[in-house]
């Protein structure tokens, strides 16, 4: 129809009729044009849904779930008024994400709609003008089109996504397909809609710093019995709220009104004049952050307030009064505190406007600037409506508990605060068991495993895949636990004796009345002039007199200096909150609490109170709270025998006073370093709120140990999705904040770079200190003064000959008192064994035993030791043997006397436990049903037998037995009974047994007991969580015996090599590798099976299947260790492809042995990519998909279509060929999220269908979907993922394409610190510091950080420069070789650049010229040819 318009042209709102409201709520403006858009289109196939157009098409269904969808997202985040607005108005990131997919949600509506005329065929509702009733045509100032674009898709592209043609190119399904993914993103951000992370920047906002001093002493006037944090923690949201205030006023040109400081409330026609809206340009873009906490449903406006009340202001009762707030007695507007404080009441201010007059309605509000009512419809509103929107402005609410993760936030609605003390602190998490006849509660996610396995094994039995599911289904808040384990209040003290509703009101209205100081404070001080506020003290203590006769008749008010009750106590010094000893004294020349300021106070009232709140406990009895424990996690037993060290104690207690300080204990081995150091952990205990014990002899035991610490001090879910690196780092930062004072002891240490990942960045800035045990006097090379400053080194010597006799004598009589050990009649042949023994702990530990089980004297050991050292004098080859292993003589000769004393079982056991993990040796995996001959004696029916053995190898002190009791074992092995043996022992073990020809026979044994119990890897070679618990209870073991198997080349090459530790080696490698640990130790394992293999005694020719299992997993290891081992890695995996190959065709055919051929080829093809070899892996996945489609269809196994998709498209798309690109990779994301939802891989698949967007020119919409995953990995794999720091570094590069540099700045900046802090490769860090440069001299800021960070890349150029492609190489620009050092799913095409190159190559062109976007510059490339 000529002369028509279409809805592009006169698009416009339907409700939002006046350009005010398009300013000043933007969000609902434009969710209002997306509304009605839908509408238009939803109304014309309405109109005819008979037509072919409709029938024949999913047109109907697809808009009307877009319609559905979209007016419930509205409703539910309030986007259909200006509740949505409202609420993001601090909120920079959300506000933004949120503005730029309801953008493009409307271009795709428009488009869709722009499309229909054609595909209907001048079906009734398209082509016509709107009626005035539907749609109101735009004034100049509404009217605000989107720039049109090309949106025509080629026919093959509709033909690969299964879609009808069209003859003009247009499809409106593929609008509305992506109005749908928009849609849904909509609805994936509601959580943080509905929670908003205030990101305003401090530093844009005025300063009101000033009024700090006033806010402090206030708190501490009104609450004396306030936790220090709490009482910050209030100070520092009162200067938030303030700096917001401010910047509103500046911009508004006005002032807010001020709280009333009296008890009269605003008469009804009060008016203040409404400034305008403030004019704020500021644009902040950052990651939106997704809170782990849905918001419950926002409450009423008028909550708390009589719904009965008129509106009539000044009335009687006061709207305003304490009485309408809280529904509580209002008994003056002076208000005290239960412990002596006198404040004056604050009042809200009144509305601007007579309320009474509907004319005034709607009108701005003075604070937020936002036309309330923000309901669009509602046309009048009461005072408690305005009261209620008054505090969601001021949010004045926060949370009361230390150590909350959400201290930071300030709260508007009382109702959400509360729920969020409720949620997180005052109700506890628990796992429920619902089975019949069980019904228990368990406290940790531990011991509900630990009761799933004991009392319902047939549960995980049944399929172990459902297990996290089933724990998870399980977890619920306690029952058990009350509601509020507060027994008073923690700002005013007041016990709490009323319902749960009354503790919020009342916890409420203290934090209401503080809140209100940072309302008004240019007009004047609030708190009054000193005359007055005795009078308000005079009157309130008579109000007192007569509502509580039991405080006794005073005396008039005066003026005398006095502490207010509780002034000079804090929870964390006093056991007694409610201590009334008087300590003004101490208190007199501190100037106040932690250098507060003293308030001074009156004695009457403080007397008065003094004695009402003595009364009250005695009735009351009120049970005062325990000071807080120290936390211990994984740290040894004390020895009750330690002795001496005294002096190096004390030196251990200097140097560790203070925080962020490392000590290094190192001296020989049976020094007694380990000793030490728990010595000194338990006699300073009551100086740190937690220790944490570290073995750091083994990395798999290092690891796991480490992350313990998540799951046993701040509660992470260890499978929350994060590989291991990544959880590891997420417990390092939350140990960098944790709020406690804690010590760190890494026990046993050989090499600094094996803890370096795992001390805390930054450490003195901490609350921390890091304690370490080493036998190398050069751990760390101090080369800084700054180092020098924090660090402190003690060297331990032997024993004193007096320690050592009293250290020999306590051992063998442990219930001889002290004093009397002196006068021993063993003292002297004591001090003389430990002259014999170099006063060494260990060897005086094992003389004990020998002395004890032997029932042998003193003397008689000192002739058999003077026998031993003469036998030994003769043999010098034996002590250079000794020397070499750098073991120490006495303990090589106290083995000799006591081993022949030993049975031949218990020295067998002896054996194996020198090749398991020193630290605990598990009692269940050395027990059960052995059927092997040589392990008969450990067989569970020998449990007599068992017993006696580790008796006497404890009772010679070769062995400690740990019972399920202690934490140290229970921690490290899931309870039951353990055993740890000194390593200097084990290395003596070892040596003894290679000499005597027995090593096999003993490795043997700790094998297959190891085997046993640590699980296969899947035949398929699949991921396999359900493994992972037993895996990392036995990791430790596992490389306990590659270090012998390693060191037992070395000194015995004859060694038999078995296949059964070749496989358990490679488990260990595949366990590395699915847990995305540190790939050099899942090499280690991997190389070491390899060379069993390669040994004579294992039969393994070149084709042999195993061979392949351990080519697949080095390869993909390799392939994540950086450009240097992409050849490598190339070559192990077409290994394992041949090897696969020769299997598939020899037979028999089974479909594992189909499903391990296809994956090798596929793994193998990705990697040629690497090399832009298109041809053969087209191939290579084309003959896939032929396998696939004979296994099943797409509904039956997605994920394998889904691999083929995804590799397709990234061939496609490095063929120039786009729109099957784009088609295929969307394809993948749909076929993963049928698999598996919307988890890790989803969103891999979905960033690379960005860097294809972004490929086309698509930005804004690559922009959209890397900002998606990033959020999502940030909420799944945490920010240390090298996944998530690669689509940090996608957005950063995205948003500088647009020319938002501060953004692009911010993001780029952000990567680079994470990925220093990370395991992220050296040339992907490179690639991100030359880009940070280039964007800091694209927006002229730093200068001099942008030639250094230019350097460093450089230099990692330089270093890599080999492992550049040629053609590459030869066009000379640094990016893009940078690019080209990275794998091509691992970021290689996040920019278009390279494949604009590569599309030019295809092409046969040697140069492409373009504008580089990163610079704005017009650049010539070779392209190689």
């Amino acid at each position: 129809m000529e002369g028509t318009l279409t809805l592009r042209e006169w698009s416009g709102p339907n409700t939002l009729r006046n350009q005010n409201l398009r300013e000043k709520a933007p969000l609902a403006a434009q969710f209002e044009d997306c509304a009605q858009a839908v509408k238009q289109i939803h109304t014309a196939i309405s109109a005819d849904p008979e037509s072919s157009a409709v029938q024949e098409t999913s047109l109907r269904p697809m808009i009307e779930r877009c319609l559905g969808r979209l007016t419930t997202w509205g409703h539910d985040t309030g986007a259909s008024s200006r509740v949505l607005d409202h609420s993001l108005r601090r909120a920079s990131k959300p506000r933004s994400n949120t503005m730029m997919l309801l953008k493009e949600l409307h271009k795709l509506v428009l488009d869709a709609i722009e499309s229909l005329p054609t595909a209907f065929e001048g079906a009734e509702g398209f082509g016509e003008r709107p009626t005035e009733e539907f749609l109101e045509p735009p004034t100049s100032a509404l009217a605000s089109p989107p720039a049109s674009s090309d949106h025509a898709e080629k026919q093959e592209l509709e033909a690969i996504l299964g879609v009808g043609n069209y003859d003009n190119g247009l499809n409106p399904e593929v609008y509305l397909a992506e109005a749908q993914e928009i849609i849904d993103d909509l609805s994936d951000l509601r959580s943080t809609l509905l929670d908003p992370y205030d990101d305003d920047d401090p530093e844009s906002l005025p300063d009101t710093e000033h009024f700090a001093a006033t806010d402090l002493q206030y708190a501490q006037n009104a609450f004396p019995p306030a936790a220090s944090f709490l009482v910050d923690r209030l100070v520092a949201a009162n200067r938030r709220r303030r700096r917001y205030i401010s910047r509103l006023r500046e911009d508004a040109g006005g002032i807010a009104g001020k709280p009333v400081a009296t008890s009269r409330a605003p008469e009804a026609g009060d008016v203040v004049s409404a400034p305008s809206a403030p004019k704020s340009t500021r644009k902040i873009h950052s990651i939106a952050r997704v809170q782990g906490y849905r918001r419950s449903a926002r409450v009423s406006a008028s909550e708390g307030a009589s719904k009965t009340t008129p509106s009539t202001v000044g009335a009687e009762t006061s709207l305003f009064s304490h009485e309408a707030t809280h529904e509580k007695e209002s008994i003056s507007s002076c208000i005290p505190t239960d412990n002596g404080a006198i404040v004056p009441e604050l009042q809200p201010p009144g509305p601007p406007v007579n309320l009474n007059d509907d004319k005034n309605i709607p009108f701005q509000c003075q604070y937020c600037q936002f036309e309330v009512p923000l309901e669009l419809d509602k046309l009048h509103m009461a005072l408690d409506d305005w009261v209620a929107h008054f505090y969601l402005d001021l949010q004045p609410y926060v949370c009361t508990y230390d150590g909350c993760s959400r201290a930071h936030k300030l709260f508007g609605h009382k109702h959400e605060w509360f729920q969020h003390e409720l949620d997180y602190h005052r109700t506890h998490q628990a796992w429920y068991c619902a089975n019949s006849g069980c019904e228990m509660e368990f406290e940790t996610r531990p011991l509900f495993e630990q009761h799933l396995d004991s009392k319902h094994p047939e549960v995980i039995a049944s399929d172990p895949t459902f297990l996290n599911i089933i724990i998870k289904n399980c977890q619920r808040l306690s029952v058990k636990s009350q509601p509020c384990p507060q027994t008073e209040c923690p700002l005013c003290g007041a016990a709490y004796k009323e319902a749960v509703t009354d503790w919020k009101d009342h916890i409420a209205y203290h934090l209401e009345q503080f809140a209100l100081l940072a309302i008004g404070e240019d007009d004047g001080p609030l708190l009054e002039e000193e005359e007055n506020r005795d009078v308000r003290v005079a009157s309130y203590v008579d109000e007192m007199k007569a509502r509580f006769p039991s405080l006794p008749q005073g005396t008039t008010t005066g003026n005398a200096p006095a502490t207010a009750i509780h002034s000079s106590l804090r929870p964390e010094e006093s056991n007694n909150p409610h201590n009334l000893t008087d300590t003004s004294n101490e208190m007199a020349g501190s100037g106040g609490v932690e250098g507060r300021p003293h308030r001074e106070r009156e004695p009457l009232w403080e007397n008065k109170v003094d004695e009402y709140i003595t009364k009250q406990l005695e009735e009351d009895q009120v049970d005062s709270p325990e000071m807080v424990e120290t936390t211990w996690l994984h740290v040894p037993s004390r020895n009750d025998e330690f002795v001496g060290r005294d002096n190096d104690l004390q030196r251990l207690g200097e140097f560790m006073c203070q925080t962020g300080h490392i000590c290094v204990v190192s001296g020989r081995g049976g020094i007694g370093k380990t000793a030490t150091a728990v010595e000194y952990a338990r006699r300073y205990e009551t100086h740190y709120g937690g220790v944490i014990w570290i073995e750091a002899e083994t990395p798999g035991g290092l690891a796991d140990k480490y992350n313990s610490i998540g799951t046993k001090l701040f509660t992470l879910d260890p499978e929350s999705g994060q590989d291991s690196l990544s959880f590891t780092l997420t417990v390092r930062g939350m140990l960098e904040q944790w709020d406690r004072r804690w010590l760190l002891i890494f026990d046993n240490v050989e090499s600094w770079e094996d803890i370096a990942r795992y001390i805390p960045r930054g450490l003195p800035k901490t609350k921390g200190s890091v304690l370490i045990t080493t036998r190398q006097q050069d751990l760390i090379k101090v080369d800084s003064r700054a180092l020098q400053k924090v660090f402190h080194r003690i060297e331990l010597e032997p024993l004193s000959p007096g320690e050592g006799g009293t250290f020999l004598v306590r051992s063998i009589h442990p219930h001889m008192a002290p004093e009397d050990i002196c006068g021993h009649a063993d003292y002297p042949l004591a001090v003389e064994t430990a002259e014999r023994v170099e006063r060494l702990p260990l060897a005086l530990i094992m003389v004990a035993g020998y002395a004890k089980v032997s029932r042998a004297s003193l003397e008689d050991f000192l002739e058999i030791w003077d026998e031993k050292t003469a036998f030994r004098a003769k043999h010098a080859h034996r002590n250079a043997l000794i020397d070499k292993e750098g073991l120490d003589r006495s303990i090589d000769l106290l083995w000799d006397i006591g081993i022949n004393e030993l049975s031949v079982p218990a020295r067998n056991l002896l054996e194996i436990l020198a090749f398991l993990d020193p630290e605990n040796i598990q009692k269940d995996l050395l027990v059960g049903d052995h059927n092997e001959e040589f392990l008969e004696f450990l067989n569970s029916t020998e449990a007599t037998q068992y017993r006696r053995m580790t008796r006497h190898l404890s009772g010679r002190k070769l062995i400690e037995v740990r019972g399920p009791e202690d934490g140290h074992a229970a921690a490290a092995g899931g309870g039951g009974e353990s055993y740890r043996i000194h390593r200097l022992l084990q290395r003596k073990i070892i040596l003894d047994v290679g000499a005597q020809l027995k090593f096999d026979s003993a490795m043997t044994k700790a094998t297959r007991l190891v085997r046993k119990r640590f699980p296969r890897a899947p035949p398929t070679q699949a991921p396999a969580p359900q493994n992972k618990q037993r895996c990392k209870r036995y990791m430790a073991h596992a490389f306990s015996l590659l270090r012998a198997f390693n060191e037992a080349k070395e000194f015995f090459p004859g060694i038999e090599q078995t296949a059964e530790l070749a496989g358990l080696f490679y488990d260990a490698g595949f366990y590395i590798w699915d847990c995305q640990a540190t790939e050099h130790d899942g090499l280690a394992f991997l190389d070491a099976a390899e060379s069993i293999l390669d040994s004579v005694h294992v039969d393994a020719g070149p084709m042999d299947p195993r061979r392949a299992d351990i080519h697949c997993m080095s390869g993909l290891l390799r392939n994540s260790m950086g450009c240097q081992e992409r050849d490598e890695s190339l070559r192990r995996l077409r290994l394992a492809l041949d090897i696969r190959m020769h299997v598939y065709k020899q037979g028999p055919y089974t479909r594992d042995v189909d499903v391990l051929l296809q994956n090798a080829a596929t793994d193998y093809a990705i990697l040629l990519l690497n090399g832009y070899g298109l041809a053969k892996p087209e191939v290579i996945f084309g003959k896939c998909l032929e396998h696939y489609r004979a296994w099943g269809t797409e509904e039956e196994i997605p994920f394998e279509y889904s691999k083929y998709y995804y590799n397709m498209g990234v061939v496609h798309m490095c063929s120039g060929r786009m729109d099957e690109a784009i088609a295929f990779l969307r394809k993948s994301v749909d076929l993963v999220k049928a698999f598996n939802g919307k988890e890790g891989q989803y969103w891999d698949n979905t960033f690379m269908l960005a860097c294809a967007f972004c490929a086309t020119g698509n930005i804004e919409k690559a922009l959209r979907k890397h900002l998606r995953s990033l959020t999502e990995k940030l909420e799944q794999l945490g920010k240390h993922s090298k996944r998530t720091i690669l689509s940090t570094y996608a957005v950063g590069e995205m948003y500088g394409y647009i020319g938002d540099l501060p953004a692009a700045i911010d993001y780029m900046e952000r990567c680079i610190e994470l990925a220093t802090a990370s395991h992220w490769t050296e040339e992907a860090l490179g690639r991100a510091r030359l880009h940070l440069a280039y964007l800091y001299r694209r927006h002229g800021v730093n200068a001099e950080e942008a030639d250094m960070l230019e350097a460093k890349a450089m230099e990692v150029l330089n270093k890599y420069r080999g492992f550049v492609t040629d053609w590459v190489l030869r066009s000379g620009e640094p990016l893009l070789m940078l690019d080209d050092l990275q794998p091509t799913d691992e970021g290689r095409y996040i920019g278009p650049s390279m494949l604009q190159v590569l599309w030019a190559r295809r092409e046969g062109r040697k140069t492409i010229t373009f504008l580089r976007r990163l610079d704005d510059k017009e650049v010539t490339m070779k392209t190689g040819l």
